[in-house]
């Protein structure tokens, strides 16, 4: 019985490990929308066509990274 119990901890675990990374890729993502938005918005009022923005690429591990710096 005791197997079990800790058998469902150790997936109980590891399911809130991936809530707190699937947490923090989305306030990154949160992070970079609206980035694009208030640099979308600045052109806009700026009287710039955004008809070149900026993509943005994501690493591996969850990070942004411009395409230019590529």
């Amino acid at each position: 019985m005791q197997a079990v119990v800790d058998s469902k901890q150790k997936i109980i675990d590891a399911q809130e490990k991936r809530i707190a990374s699937l947490d923090a890729a989305n306030a990154r993502l949160m992070s970079a929308l609206t980035q694009l938005k208030e640099r979308y918005s600045m052109q806009t009022r700026n009287g710039i066509s955004p008809t070149n923005p900026t993509k943005l690429q994501i690493t591996e591990n969850g990070e942004f990274r411009n395409s230019s710096n590529c």
